[in-house]
C-alpha cells in the first residue's frame, strides 16, 4: 500500500540534501541562490501521433485522434493534457481564409511533487532502457535556450516514445486500443532552471536531482 506520508518525508529529505550539496559546490550563502528546477514542460505534436499509428489517414481535428493521443499522456504521465492550437503565422499574415492548424499536446510540471514524479519515471524506472538505446540527454542538438534575465534558461531535449516502459508494454498488451510504433514518437522537454549564475549552465543541469544520473 502506498504510504503518501514517507513518500512525502523522503522527497523532502532528498530535496534538503541535495540543497546542501549544491550550496557547497557553488559556495552559495542562502537557499534563495540554490539553482532549482522551477517547471517540467512536456509537449507531443499530434501530427507525429498520427504518424506513428495506425490512424495516420485521419487529420489532427479527428475527435478519435485527439482521444487516443490523450490517452497515450494519460497512460504515461497520470494526468491529461492540455490541448495547444497553433496556426500557420505566415498564412495569418496573408489573411488566408484556410490556414493550417497544428495542435500539440502539453503539460506542465511546477510543483515539487508533480515534478519529482516525471524526473523519478524518466531517470530511475525508464533510464536502463533509454542508455540501452544510447540516447544522451547532453547532445550537441538539444538546446539551451537563454532568457532576459541570465540567470535564467531553459534545457530543451527529445525524448523518443518507446523509452517508457508502461507505454510500451501496454500497448502491446491491448487489442482494444489501435496499434503505434512508439520508435516515431517524440516527446519535446523544456526544463525551466532558475537561479542558474555560474557559466556553465550544462554543469549547474547536471549537478541538480536526478539530473546527475545522465552523467
Amino acid at each position: 500500500m502506498f504510504n503518501s506520508y514517507n513518500y512525502n518525508t523522503n522527497q523532502k529529505l532528498n530535496q534538503y540534501l541535495s540543497h546542501c550539496d549544491l550550496l557547497n559546490k557553488y559556495n552559495l550563502k542562502t537557499l534563495h541562490d540554490v539553482p532549482t528546477l522551477d517547471k517540467i514542460v512536456c509537449e507531443i505534436q499530434l501530427k507525429d501521433f498520427l504518424n506513428a499509428s495506425d490512424v495516420g489517414h485521419l487529420d489532427q481535428n479527428n475527435s478519435l485522434s485527439q482521444i487516443n493521443s490523450y490517452f497515450l499522456i494519460y497512460i504515461l504521465l497520470g494526468c491529461l493534457p492540455y490541448l495547444n492550437c497553433n496556426k500557420n503565422k505566415s498564412a495569418l499574415l496573408k489573411a488566408v481564409k484556410k490556414t493550417d492548424t497544428n495542435y500539440s499536446l502539453k503539460i506542465s510540471f511546477s510543483t515539487l511533487h508533480d515534478k519529482n514524479i516525471f524526473l523519478t519515471s524518466l531517470f530511475n524506472e525508464n533510464w536502463s532502457k533509454l542508455k540501452v538505446d544510447n540516447f544522451s540527454l547532453f547532445l550537441e542538438k538539444n538546446t539551451l535556450l537563454n532568457k532576459k534575465i541570465s540567470s535564467n534558461f531553459v534545457f530543451n531535449t527529445i525524448i523518443p516514445g518507446n523509452s517508457f516502459f508502461e507505454v510500451e508494454d501496454f500497448w502491446g498488451r491491448s487489442d482494444s486500443i489501435s496499434p503505434i510504433n512508439l520508435k516515431n514518437m517524440k516527446f519535446n522537454i523544456n526544463f525551466l532552471i532558475k537561479n542558474a549564475n555560474a557559466k556553465n549552465k550544462k554543469n549547474v543541469l547536471k549537478n541538480l536531482q536526478f539530473f546527475w544520473i545522465s552523467g
